[in-house]
């Protein structure tokens, strides 16, 4: 059977349909137990006869969820990625920052009743300062989860991305596994180990900087700062941008080179009429395991990835719509200075999202191109 790979989805679901029955082109499928720390009921795949096992085998038993339960249910696949539900998230954080909008609805409580009697500049003074304390120490504890996470994903990319170069070598595609444990593995340690290095100090001068101009009575400085943050968002979304182009052009030419040498070999099989007919039906029924070892790897990496970045994400999210239904119920009481210092905390969680969502989004990117898209 010769295989296309340029036909990546349809040619994957075949051979997961195939790997279901237990044989593909000659190489045995026996299923393995899964790991402690794996989703119960995902088991992993591993084909006997193919080279180097002993390296990427580690990476499929760590996925969360395994090939098969890709093919046969996408969506309960993607449900057995999130540790817990939904509304176990949404109540860990409403339970960080309780604190925070009790402090805000008494705030509001003592302007309504004594409008009359006080003066409103000094309670919206005291409710925006208030506010931003409380709400200080878990904005930084959610940026040092996200340090720490970024620094578990770069140890495990410098371990993954080398043996997943090696199988897409292996395979035939020489230009791919370079550009994988090269451009692309740079670009990904770099930018985590960025993330780690300066969004906790970039978030503590932020903060500080909202709160010294919300607080004051210069009602521009607080635009200002909401600018500031905003900027460096759309900095962050042209960024990942320019990143997706230059990482589209390289797997672009690394497929061109790959299957220009791929038609190479077999001219130059074909050339000799019984024995490169021999060689070419081996090597075919090689590159088919290969392809299957490509697309489960490529599939537990995302897998094992994806169940940690949710958790991660959705608490940011979480985080992001408190603090703008906060935003809308300070507008509603009056309180303007709060309602900016809370307009800035926002605009800084929106960074932290656009950064992770940064990271995950090209790893994501450039992995499903390498298995779907292959030259070998």
């Amino acid at each position: 059977m010769k295989i296309e790979y340029g036909d990546g989805l349809r040619e994957c679901k075949k051979m997961l349909m195939m790997a279901k029955a237990g044989k593909r082109d000659g190489y045995l499928l026996e299923g393995m137990a899964c790991p402690g720390g794996c989703v119960a009921g995902a088991g992993t795949t591993t084909l006997s006869g193919i080279p180097g096992a002993e390296q990427w085998q580690p990476y499929l038993e760590q996925s969360p969820v395994s090939i098969s339960d890709f093919a046969d249910a996408p969506l309960d696949a993607l449900k057995k990625l999130f540790h817990g539900s939904m509304a176990a998230a949404l109540q860990e954080t409403l339970r960080g920052s309780t604190d925070a909008l009790l402090f805000l609805l008494l705030a509001a409580l003592l302007s309504f009743l004594t409008s009359e009697t006080t003066n409103g500049e000094l309670l919206d003074l005291i409710a925006a300062g208030g506010g931003g304390v409380l709400l200080w120490s878990k904005l930084l504890t959610l940026a040092e989860q996200l340090c720490a996470q970024m620094g578990e994903w770069r140890g495990f990319l410098l371990g993954f991305l080398p043996v997943y170069a090696g199988v897409l070598t292996m395979g035939g595609e020489t230009a791919a596994g370079s550009a994988a444990s090269g451009f692309f593995l740079t670009i990904l340690c770099f930018l985590a180990q960025c993330l780690t290095a300066f969004v906790r100090p970039l978030l503590q001068c932020y903060l500080a900087l909202s709160m010294a101009c919300c607080i004051s009575t210069d009602h521009g400085l607080a635009a200002f700062c909401q600018s500031t943050g905003a900027l460096l968002r759309q900095a962050l979304h042209w960024a990942g941008k320019f990143l997706a182009l230059l990482l589209g052009l390289q797997r672009v030419t690394a497929l061109q080179l790959d299957r220009a040498a791929l038609r190479t070999g077999q001219l130059l099989a074909g050339s000799v009429p019984i024995v490169g007919q021999t060689l070419s039906d081996v090597s075919e029924a090689f590159l088919a395991g290969i392809q299957l070892l490509k697309s489960g790897l490529g599939l537990a990496a995302i897998a094992f990835l994806g169940a940690e970045f949710f958790p991660l994400y959705l608490g940011i999210v979480f985080q992001l719509a408190l603090l703008c239904g906060c935003s809308l119920f300070c507008s509603l009481t009056g309180n303007i200075r709060c309602k900016a210092l809370l307009d800035c905390f926002a605009e800084a969680v929106r960074c932290m999202a656009a950064a992770t969502a940064l990271f995950f989004g090209l790893f994501i990117m450039e992995t499903v191109f390498l298995f779907l898209a292959g030259g070998g």
